[in-house]
């Protein structure tokens, strides 16, 4: 029992690293999600202002489209008037005449806002495209950072996973059991030593009796007062 009671203890110092070293990832995945949410972010947002710069282009090229069949229009009309004989042609033509240049007029204005509004996406777009690469360069390298940091750290925790394996199974299961029902209810630690003549838990004094049982290791001794295994290291403690 008592090389079992000293394989107990070294399982508790391998959870005791592998508990430091999950802490010591600290908001290290939060802080890379945080990052990749916020580069997604921006890199969306860049590509919705490219994807209306590119439908302002569109109806640019049709609203150019349209002034230039309406000029077209009203340079043939202009060439009729040549060819006109009586006033009452003459009134009709300047008629339709009137009616294309107003045309004319409604499709300059329309492709004046479209291309005041692509002046204005477009500074928008310079702008957020010049953030967005600023950002991914301190991002990609503040992420590349910290997963070779939670990389290195994944690493030795799979090491000590590894032995900690290998110890496991040469624990008796009864006591296994009690070692995972009281390391649940005690924050991690299921096994102290004695700490001149009291529980290293707790710090609660054991009575003579049961610190006699403790340092015989003949069975596992738990405290009366947290309940956590109290296992004898070879100090020189008296009851």
């Amino acid at each position: 029992m008592k090389q079992q009671l000293e394989q107990l203890a070294r399982l508790q110092e391998i959870d005791d690293q592998l508990s430091m070293l999950e802490r010591s990832k600290g908001d290290y995945p939060q802080r890379i999600e945080e990052l990749e949410n916020t580069l997604n972010q921006r890199q969306q947002d860049v590509e919705e202002v490219e994807k209306s710069q590119g439908e302002l282009e569109k109806d640019k090229r049709q609203l150019e489209r349209h002034v230039s069949d309406y000029e077209g229009k009203l340079e043939k009309l202009q060439t009729r008037l040549a060819d006109v004989k009586t006033n009452k042609e003459w009134d009709a033509l300047q008629k339709e005449m009137d009616t294309v240049k107003e045309g004319l007029s409604d499709e300059e204005e329309k492709l004046l806002l479209v291309m005041e509004e692509l002046e204005a996406i477009g500074a928008t777009a310079e702008s957020e495209d010049t953030e967005l690469k600023d950002y991914q360069a301190g991002a990609k390298t503040e992420i590349t950072d910290l997963k070779e940091k939670l990389g290195s750290v994944d690493s030795k925790m799979a090491k000590i996973r590894s032995e900690r394996d290998a110890l496991s199974v040469q624990i008796d299961d009864s006591l296994k059991r009690i070692y995972n029902r009281v390391k649940q209810g005690k924050q991690g630690t299921a096994v102290v030593p004695v700490v001149r003549g009291a529980c290293g838990g707790c710090f609660n004094r054991i009575p003579p009796q049961t610190l006699n049982e403790v340092r015989r290791a003949e069975t596992p001794i738990t405290c009366e007062n947290c309940g956590r295994i109290i296992i004898w290291f070879g100090e020189d403690e008296t009851p």
